[in-house]
């Protein structure tokens, strides 16, 4: 029977991209995924390779937030009633460290891991010779509510601290990137940085 020094569960960007690092120094892997590769929620990100995160996942701070995920009309949580007694204290833990000043202390924290996201990622795919797959074309994210767009106001200061570049635009701006859009949105923000890979199946 093989040798086998590591298992990875996922074979989407990241579980791939672990597997790799680990091959490189040696180890005999085993990739596992119950579906084909990149197929669940490396497929359902639209392939964004995204250096441009500034704050980690927050608990939700808002009252119609927190009624969303206990009703399950939410797409960041789902959750088992029975299970929540179990939980409840890493929900607390959650909770605390999601308060401002201690988002803005893990932003920190984090900067360094995201900041190296598309070259290294990108460092892999030249070894691969699929960089014919990455797409430097930047992502735009649109803000239909006034109060979402103007509650990005920290995130921006941190990008400016970092050296983030970012376009702030209205309708007219980001339509002028993306024609093809509803004009059902108030705002616009264009990350140049951010890369995505195309469908290596052919649709892009």
């Amino acid at each position: 029977m093989a040798r086998t020094d590591a298992i990875v569960l996922g074979a989407g960007i990241v579980g791939t991209s672990i597997a790799l690092h680990l091959a490189k120094r040696g180890l005999s892997v085993a990739l596992v995924d119950r579906a084909g590769i990149g197929e669940q929620t490396s497929y359902g990100n639209a392939g964004i390779i995204e250096g441009n995160t500034i704050f980690p996942p927050a608990f939700p701070s808002g009252l119609g937030a927190l009624l969303r995920v206990a009703f399950k009309r939410a797409t960041e949580a789902n959750y088992h009633l029975s299970f929540l007694p179990k939980v409840a204290p890493w929900l607390l833990a959650f909770r605390a460290a999601s308060r401002p000043e201690k988002l803005a202390e893990t932003a920190q924290l984090i900067r360094p891991l995201f900041s190296r996201a598309v070259p290294e990622h990108e460092a892999l795919m030249a070894e691969a010779g699929a960089t014919k797959y990455l797409r430097k074309t930047g992502w735009l994210k649109v803000y239909r509510a006034e109060k979402s767009f103007q509650s990005l106001a920290p995130e921006f200061e941190l990008a400016a601290k970092f050296g983030l570049p970012l376009q702030s635009l209205d309708m007219a701006g980001a339509l002028a990137l993306e024609p093809s859009l509803s004009p059902v949105f108030a705002h616009g923000v264009f990350w140049p940085q951010a890369a995505s890979i195309s469908n290596p199946l052919g649709v892009t």
